[in-house]
Protein backbone atom coordinates (compact mmCIF):
# COMPACT_ATOMS: atom_id res chain seq x y z
CA UNK A 1 0.00 0.00 0.00
CA UNK A 2 1.44 3.35 -1.08
CA UNK A 3 0.32 6.95 -0.68
CA UNK A 4 1.83 10.40 -1.03
CA UNK A 5 1.61 13.17 1.54
CA UNK A 6 2.99 16.69 1.71
CA UNK A 7 5.54 17.08 4.50
CA UNK A 8 3.62 20.13 5.79
CA UNK A 9 0.41 18.14 6.40
CA UNK A 10 -0.57 16.99 9.86
CA UNK A 11 -0.72 13.42 8.55
CA UNK A 12 3.01 13.49 7.76
CA UNK A 13 3.83 15.12 11.09
CA UNK A 14 1.81 12.47 12.93
CA UNK A 15 3.53 9.64 11.03
CA UNK A 16 6.94 11.07 11.94
CA UNK A 17 5.98 10.70 15.63
CA UNK A 18 3.94 7.48 15.35
CA UNK A 19 4.39 5.53 12.12
CA UNK A 20 1.55 3.04 12.69
CA UNK A 21 -1.23 3.63 10.15
CA UNK A 22 -4.80 2.47 9.63
CA UNK A 23 -5.93 2.73 6.02
CA UNK A 24 -9.36 2.01 4.55
CA UNK A 25 -11.01 2.00 1.16
CA UNK A 26 -13.44 4.79 0.38
CA UNK A 27 -16.34 2.35 0.00
CA UNK A 28 -18.41 2.03 3.16
CA UNK A 29 -20.36 -0.96 1.87
CA UNK A 30 -17.54 -3.43 1.23
CA UNK A 31 -15.13 -2.63 4.02
CA UNK A 32 -11.38 -3.26 3.80
CA UNK A 33 -9.14 -1.93 6.57
CA UNK A 34 -5.35 -2.26 6.52
CA UNK A 35 -3.04 -1.73 9.49
CA UNK A 36 0.74 -1.47 9.47
CA UNK A 37 3.85 0.63 9.77
CA UNK A 38 4.17 3.52 7.32
CA UNK A 39 7.65 4.44 6.12
CA UNK A 40 8.93 6.99 3.62
CA UNK A 41 10.22 5.33 0.45
CA UNK A 42 13.77 6.43 -0.38
CA UNK A 43 14.98 3.83 -2.91
CA UNK A 44 14.98 5.41 -6.39
CA UNK A 45 14.04 2.16 -8.18
CA UNK A 46 10.96 1.71 -5.99
CA UNK A 47 10.01 5.39 -6.40
CA UNK A 48 10.22 5.10 -10.19
CA UNK A 49 8.25 1.83 -10.25
CA UNK A 50 5.44 3.30 -8.16
CA UNK A 51 5.47 6.52 -10.19
CA UNK A 52 5.07 4.55 -13.44
CA UNK A 53 1.98 2.80 -12.05
CA UNK A 54 0.62 6.09 -10.66
CA UNK A 55 1.06 7.88 -14.00
CA UNK A 56 -0.69 5.03 -15.82
CA UNK A 57 -3.66 5.12 -13.42
CA UNK A 58 -4.16 8.88 -12.96
CA UNK A 59 -4.56 10.45 -16.39
CA UNK A 60 -6.55 13.64 -17.02
CA UNK A 61 -9.28 12.60 -19.50
CA UNK A 62 -9.30 16.01 -21.17
CA UNK A 63 -5.62 16.73 -21.62
CA UNK A 64 -4.02 13.31 -21.23
CA UNK A 65 -1.67 14.74 -18.59
CA UNK A 66 -0.38 12.12 -16.18
CA UNK A 67 -0.11 12.68 -12.44
CA UNK A 68 3.16 11.94 -10.65
CA UNK A 69 4.25 11.05 -7.14
CA UNK A 70 7.16 13.46 -7.51
CA UNK A 71 5.46 16.53 -6.06
CA UNK A 72 7.61 19.25 -4.46
CA UNK A 73 7.60 18.95 -0.68
CA UNK A 74 5.88 15.54 -0.66
CA UNK A 75 6.99 12.02 0.23
CA UNK A 76 5.87 8.61 -0.91
CA UNK A 77 4.93 6.29 1.96
CA UNK A 78 4.75 2.51 1.95
CA UNK A 79 2.57 0.75 4.52
CA UNK A 80 3.96 -2.64 5.54
CA UNK A 81 0.57 -4.28 6.07
CA UNK A 82 0.40 -6.45 9.18
CA UNK A 83 -3.38 -6.88 9.48
CA UNK A 84 -6.35 -6.78 7.12
CA UNK A 85 -9.99 -6.74 8.19
CA UNK A 86 -12.80 -7.06 5.65
CA UNK A 87 -16.55 -7.53 5.51
CA UNK A 88 -19.53 -6.85 3.28
CA UNK A 89 -22.24 -4.34 4.07
CA UNK A 90 -24.66 -5.75 6.64
CA UNK A 91 -22.55 -8.82 7.38
CA UNK A 92 -20.00 -7.58 9.91
CA UNK A 93 -20.58 -10.85 11.79
CA UNK A 94 -18.79 -12.53 8.88
CA UNK A 95 -15.72 -10.31 9.20
CA UNK A 96 -12.50 -11.90 8.00
CA UNK A 97 -9.14 -10.98 9.51
CA UNK A 98 -5.69 -11.73 8.14
CA UNK A 99 -2.50 -11.21 10.15
CA UNK A 100 1.00 -11.14 8.64
CA UNK A 101 4.33 -11.39 10.39
CA UNK A 102 4.77 -10.64 14.06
Amino acid sequence: MYFISARSLQKSKNLAQQPWAVVHLGDGDDVVILEGRAEIVTEQEELERVDAAYRAKYVDPGSGAQATIFEPGADLYHVDVKRIMAWEYGTVANRTDWKFGS
